[in-house]
């Protein structure tokens, strides 16, 4: 483990009941994997009532839970946990009604259906290039985008028959105006397009 992962600066927190603050953490996040609501819920209020910056610290590891922990067990986790922090952002820290809104969260997580693909991949990579892995530019992404691709002749057809390609396609999915902008490129390429002076040109550049 690197130097700076084997640091956790919340170990030095010690909470309201006299407990180090990662282990709390750490408590919140393993109870909340098991599904196991009640006990995750006591950590975060253990979190809660010992300072306002150590209830940020639980909405952010909420955050993450919903990402790290669920996944695609339910894609809608990381937006309902955010939707309550910014509810309970309008809630003062003393309001009795504060601690609802995280423990709603919790109880939401934990019945998650979960899967913790994601993360491994994160770590997986992490490794990867660690251990001095470079990444190569795909051929695919030389296109009218990029200098390479301009000077391999790629231009926007070949941009709208190639490089635009999408897997998986929807089901259902309706080419047609992806048909009609072809014939529209090749009237232009051939100049059976008029040419108007003053005519609005559009910025295609990217900010």
């Amino acid at each position: 483990m690197s130097e700076f992962m084997s640091y956790d600066p919340w170990k030095n927190i010690t909470t309201r009941n006299g407990l180090p603050g990662d282990e709390v953490v750490s408590g919140l996040q393993k109870s909340i994997r098991r599904g196991n609501a009640e006990k995750a819920i006591e950590m975060a209020y253990e979190m809660y009532i010992t300072s306002p910056q150590f209830l940020e610290k639980l909405w952010r590891r909420l955050q993450v839970i919903a990402v790290e922990d669920i996944g695609f067990g339910n894609v809608n986790a990381p937006v309902v946990v955010r939707a309550l922090r910014q509810i309970a952002s309008e809630f003062p820290y003393s309001d009795g009604d504060q601690p609802i809104f995280f423990m709603h969260a919790i109880r939401f997580l934990c019945g998650c259906a979960k899967e913790r693909s994601t993360d491994c991949l994160k770590n997986i990579v992490i490794k990867k290039f660690e251990h001095g892995y470079q990444p190569e530019v795909p051929d695919y992404a030389y296109d009218v985008h990029t200098d390479k691709g301009r000077a391999m002749g790629r231009d926007v057809l070949h941009f709208l028959n190639e490089a635009s390609r999408v897997t998986p396609v929807m089901e259902g999915y309706d080419d047609t105006y992806r048909q009609q902008l072809i014939e529209v490129i090749e009237k232009e390429q051939d100049g059976q397009l008029p040419v108007v002076d003053g005519a609005f040109s559009y910025n295609v550049w990217q900010y």
